[in-house]
């Protein structure tokens, strides 16, 4: 049986952390993710450190929702400036972030011309900076989200690394790919054990192409991680944290979803959409679900792409009944 992770002086209950993923990682993908059990930390998707302090528009309210059952919750900020990341680290423990996370890794066209995300890869002084000035701001403990480098593999080249393990921060995620890579490809757990190897003590977590509890232990096994972060892994599956958890204790396999579960968990995601974005604007926020959901049920391409033309509540609720029919 494997330690307990802690990250600074948050102690998780289980090593597996659910990734911040921008679009999908709102409350009531987390809530649906965490009522299966096996997550140790939950992330918020990633946030403007611009929009939050001015607590611009109905976007950045859905991005800072959460709930007494969404604990421990990370909130991850994105950002090139010190000062005004600092300032936004501040506003997200006030109110109520158990953990704050910088985003050095996403591969976003957008995120990265901003002069954010992967691109900060690029320019390691300004990232450390980002990484200094926040730790030293909360009380709370900060980590960095990494790929292995922006355009190649170069992460571990230089300073970077060493200096990065020194600014204050508590812990360190690798996505085992580069920025220009985005998700295409296989991850490089080698990689990964490099950065492992170069900034030890510090706490690492791995990420990348874990797609179930034996990908998930033999992501450890290679790299040295401590703990592992699963994203597109757990879109597909929510129930995916709980086994990796259950594998990474020794403890017996649980019993799969059936399909009644995942068609009842679908309805619930669904419900929760429609509370969340209103009747009208829920049904299409919902689409982006479906085929995820989908595969799991064994639903035929021709339904769904008639499912994600629907545009109202009471024709995807029919769509659900006939799901279960079929059944």
């Amino acid at each position: 049986m494997r330690e307990p992770l802690s990250i600074g002086r948050l102690r998780l209950d289980t090593p597996v952390l659910l990734a911040p993923m921008a679009g999908y990682t709102d409350l009531a993908f987390r809530l649906a993710v965490r009522r299966r059990g096996g997550v140790g930390l939950a992330f918020s998707e990633m946030i403007s450190p611009r929009s939050l302090l001015q607590e611009r528009g109905k976007r950045i309210r859905a991005l800072l929702a959460t709930s007494p059952e969404d604990s421990p919750l990370g909130f991850q900020l994105y950002g090139s400036e010190p000062a005004l990341m600092a300032d936004a680290a501040k506003r997200l423990v006030e109110l109520g972030a158990a953990l704050i996370d910088i985003n050095m890794g996403c591969p976003k066209r957008k995120i990265v011309r901003n002069g954010s995300g992967a691109s900060l890869l690029a320019r390691p002084e300004t990232a450390v900076a980002v990484a200094r000035e926040v730790a030293a701001a909360v009380n709370v403990p900060v980590t960095a989200k990494i790929r292995l480098g922006l355009k190649e593999n170069t992460v571990a080249s230089g300073t970077f690394l060493d200096d990065l393990a020194e600014s204050g921060i508590a812990a360190l995620t690798v996505h085992g790919r580069t920025g220009e890579q985005g998700y295409s490809g296989r991850a490089d757990w080698a990689g990964i054990r490099e950065v492992v190897e170069r900034v030890r003590p510090l706490t690492v977590i791995g990420n990348g192409d874990v797609t179930s509890p034996e990908t998930a232990a033999d992501l450890m096994a290679a790299t040295g991680c401590r703990g592992i972060m699963i994203g597109r892994g757990a879109l597909k599956d929510p129930w995916l944290p709980r086994d990796v958890a259950c594998a990474l204790a020794g403890e017996p396999a649980p019993d799969r979803p059936s399909r009644a579960e995942r068609l009842e968990l679908m309805r619930w995601h669904f419900e929760e959409t429609l509370a969340a974005c209103g009747a009208e604007k829920g049904v299409i926020v919902f689409r982006k679900w479906i085929p995820l959901y989908a595969r799991k049920l064994n639903v035929k391409r021709p339904e769904m792409v008639l499912m994600l033309k629907i545009k109202g509540r009471a024709e995807l609720e029919r769509a659900f009944d006939a799901l279960a029919n079929a059944g």
